[in-house]
């Protein structure tokens, strides 16, 4: 018990509750300075390629779901249906296409969030690229390229086969 009155004497209340005050901040202040900060890294950077689809760029740190993923060429006309996971929010995914298919050379024609799901279409030559993004543990991105005039599939998160994961 004498130590604690000792040091209660040598911390006096006008030192001590700024100091404490001090401490909080700085604790504060130190948590937050790792808040989120990788999960937006992703979408900022410079693209990834993928090089079956190398004009759609795609955001660093995405990975690719080659079972989720399907493509084919016919009379000239490609159909691909490329589905990546990574860890960025919608709005960075968003973001990161508005910038860089203008970039590609890709028009975008239309925008729509619907239940949570960022829907971009954009247009070049003769295709029309549809990307699709939504959270499902973890970011997902659909990129659908078809030929002018094609319908994406209805559902964004169902697998090649219709299914959903």
């Amino acid at each position: 018990m004498r130590t604690f009155q000792r040091i209660a004497r040598l911390i006096r209340p006008s030192i001590g509750l700024p100091l404490l005050a001090g401490f909080a901040l700085l604790g504060l202040m130190l948590l937050s300075l790792g808040c989120n900060e990788e999960r937006g890294r992703a979408a900022t950077a410079a693209p990834a390629v993928n090089p079956r689809l190398p004009d759609v760029p795609v955001p660093a740190g995405f990975a690719f779901k080659a079972d989720e993923s399907t493509e084919r060429q016919a009379r000239g006309f490609r159909f691909v249906r490329h589905s990546y996971k990574g860890d960025a929010t919608i709005r960075q995914v968003a973001d990161f296409y508005r910038e860089y298919m203008p970039r590609m050379g890709w028009r975008s024609l239309e925008e729509s969030l619907v239940n949570g799901r960022q829907r971009l279409m954009f247009e070049k030559g003769s295709d029309t690229c549809h990307v699709s993004v939504w959270d499902d543990w973890g970011t997902r991105v659909l990129i659908q390229v078809m030929p002018s005039g094609g319908r994406p599939s209805a559902n964004p998160a169902a697998g090649p086969t219709g299914s959903t994961p």
